[in-house]
């Protein structure tokens, strides 16, 4: 009878709690980075609500002695105010007379012809 031995000994049980643990707080991270882009996006992605009176006026009020400034601030306001098939012909014009501006490091000043189409612009859109 001294060799039967029914009682084992003791058996290591895994504990994976760490696992567990690290994968919480990445979850954690992860919701907590998900709302933390959320609001920054919120924020950041007000854009102007500018009537095409405001609009109208900006673009009026333009200063032509920094040609490439203008020249941005030409294409960024007029985009709004050209609706009209005439006039989105007329912007598109301008704007290819604007690329030559922007593009490069020192631009020239205005020249009468683009200055030209820029009267045209704010005359059609008058109409």
């Amino acid at each position: 009878m001294q060799d039967l031995r029914d009682i084992r000994g003791l058996e290591e049980i895994p504990d994976i709690s760490f696992y567990l643990f690290v994968i919480m707080i990445a979850f954690g991270l992860l919701v907590l980075g998900g709302m933390l882009i959320m609001i920054v996006r919120h924020f950041k992605g007000k854009k102007e609500d500018l009537t095409a009176k405001e609009v109208r006026k900006r673009l009026e009020n333009i200063d032509f002695s920094n040609a490439k400034d203008a020249a941005y601030k030409i294409t960024k306001y007029a985009r709004y105010l050209a609706k009209e098939e005439r006039s989105q012909k007329i912007f598109e014009a301008l704007e290819k007379k604007l690329e030559r501006y922007k593009f490069t490091p020192n631009p020239p000043p205005f020249d009468e012809e683009t200055i030209g189409q820029y009267n045209l612009f704010l005359e059609v859109i008058d109409g």
